[in-house]
């Protein structure tokens, strides 16, 4: 097993990185995305501004999701759950993944 020396961030937590293996970095989760503009054209509802929560969360979804494994995303109402994973499966899957959406409402 190889061993490599990489040291982890000091400026914030481990969490807060994204770790590149290619080139063995840590980098922001914010620059593993486009960066953010508004489209004007979209109604106020379907606007939706990455944070470093969402970018996490959609990546550990994809990953676990593209493994072959089942997801279940528990958490507190209104943090964004729903309408992320539907942005990511929508979007950000690969082109053999088809999307099939069921709403449940107590």
């Amino acid at each position: 097993m190889k061993k490599h020396n990489v040291s982890f961030p000091e400026e914030k937590l481990v969490y807060d990185y994204y770790f590149d293996r290619a080139t063995k970095n840590w980098i922001s989760w914010f620059e593993t995305v486009p960066e953010y503009t508004v489209d004007i054209a979209l109604s106020f509802n379907e606007i939706l501004v990455p944070t470093q929560d969402s970018i996490r969360m959609k990546y550990i979804v994809r990953q676990l999701l593209t493994s072959g494994n089942h997801v279940l995303t528990p958490g507190p109402t209104g943090t964004g759950k729903s309408v992320n994973t539907a942005e990511m499966l929508t979007f950000d899957m690969p082109e053999e993944y088809l999307t099939l959406t069921r709403t449940f409402s107590a």
